[in-house]
């Protein structure tokens, strides 16, 4: 039986730490993620409660995470306390035994108990900065490779010395926190179109409200008058916590090596329960993004059809424009207008139908966004399973 217990007491705190990250994510979630009902568009008010639902989830998957690395935590130092004791057990009977035969032994000392340093790696220097333009984004990305290249070249290099050494000692390899910066945003183009709307459309408003009965400007632009920022905050936030769990799941896997050498009573158990950890976190970790995904492209979609219902409008507002001026001509702008007032009204019906209709999309797509809490659904029982199993290989541990 091979029992290293600077490693044991490493792989405590490794875990305890995982714990703390778990509980991190759930925070950046709870604080970037939810969207309020408050000073929000119509489009925005469609999704509120998709968006509560799969944060619900969401938080529910990184409470039984952090659950889970609890109890491993706790449990990895049970089975430490109990493998001491045995140690101070049989010590102390040889003590006794050198006692006998005049020989004098110091007393039961425990070796000290080391503490885990930093990780090794962290988020790139420029992850926290917003997209900005095309130029800028490309500049970033170079330099993001460019960083992540020399950080793999180094990991690469200690990696080979671990591999080539006699003792491994666990080590946190990623900074699970470096990936849960406040998201940067970038202004919103789509806050622009009431204001451009207001100075096409906004002088002659009054008359299609007339016509029909209400304000062409008020109904067209109210889905996008929401906070399109905190929508683009959610996205990137969402993005940082999948980041963060493919994080948490290297820091897991790296406890296989180490701690491979470690024979004593749970070590297939505790093996075991670190590589379904290790995998589930990483299946997890793809789930955030399909949800990050999701929410970037409704606001991208939203920019595009504001900018097409902004042409639709300006379109409307020069037939509005020219029903106003023929009807200020006294009598052959009356006898003009009347002939024509039908089929412009006509023109502009069939203008805003066609408003509606790509709002109609924003409004398919939105519904579309379930999938991501399926798909939640689906790791959170993964971690279920995880956290029984964890419970049960721990019990295995210190029986």
């Amino acid at each position: 039986m091979d029992v290293d217990f600077e490693n044991m007491a490493l792989a405590q705190q490794l875990l305890s730490r995982q714990q703390g990250h778990a509980e991190a994510m759930k925070g950046h979630l709870e604080q970037y993620a939810r969207l309020d009902s408050g000073d929000m568009g119509l489009i925005l008010q469609l999704v509120l409660p998709i968006n509560e639902a799969i944060l619900t989830v969401g938080e529910g998957v990184l409470d039984l995470s952090a659950q889970a690395y609890g109890a491993a935590a706790d449990t990895m130092g049970s089975t430490i306390d109990t493998y001491r004791e045995a140690d101070q057990t049989a010590y102390e009977a040889m003590v006794k035994v050198a006692s006998e035969l005049g020989i004098e032994f110091p007393g039961y000392s425990p070796s000290p108990t080391p503490t885990l340093g930093a990780a090794q790696q962290s988020a790139s220097s420029r992850y926290a900065d917003a997209d900005g333009n095309v130029f800028n984004q490309a500049a970033d990305d170079l330099y993001q490779v460019k960083e992540w290249l020399g950080s793999t070249a180094s990991q690469a290099y200690d990696r080979i010395g671990d591999g080539l050494s006699s003792n491994r000692t666990v080590t946190e390899a990623v900074d699970v926190r470096s990936f849960l910066p406040a998201p940067a945003a970038e202004e919103p183009e789509i806050e622009s179109i009431r204001w451009k709307a207001g100075i096409v459309l906004g002088s002659v408003d009054w008359l299609f409200e007339e016509i029909f009965g209400y304000s062409l400007l008020e109904e067209i632009t109210k889905p996008f008058s929401g906070n399109w920022v905190r929508m683009r905050e959610a996205s990137i936030a969402w993005k940082h916590v999948g980041d963060a769990l493919g994080g948490v799941a290297q820091n897991t896997s790296g406890l296989g090596p180490p701690m491979a050498s470690w024979t004593g009573r749970g070590s297939e158990a505790f093996l075991l329960a670190a590589g379904v950890a290790a995998e589930a976190h990483m299946a997890v970790s793809s789930a955030p993004g399909t949800i990050s995904s999701m929410l970037k492209a409704l606001v991208f979609l939203s920019k595009k059809i504001a900018a097409k219902i902004l042409k639709v409008l300006k379109d409307i507002s020069y037939e509005l424009m020219r029903i106003a001026v023929e009807a200020a001509v006294p009598v052959a702008g009356w006898v003009v207008a009347a002939a024509e007032t039908v089929m412009m009204i006509q023109r502009i019906v069939d203008l805003v139908l066609t408003a509606y209709k790509w709002i109609n999309i924003i409004y398919d797509f939105v519904s579309s966004m379930v999938r991501g809490k399926t798909q939640l659904v689906d790791v959170r029982f993964m971690l279920v399973d995880l956290a029984e199993g964890l419970a049960r290989a721990g019990a295995a541990r210190v029986a």
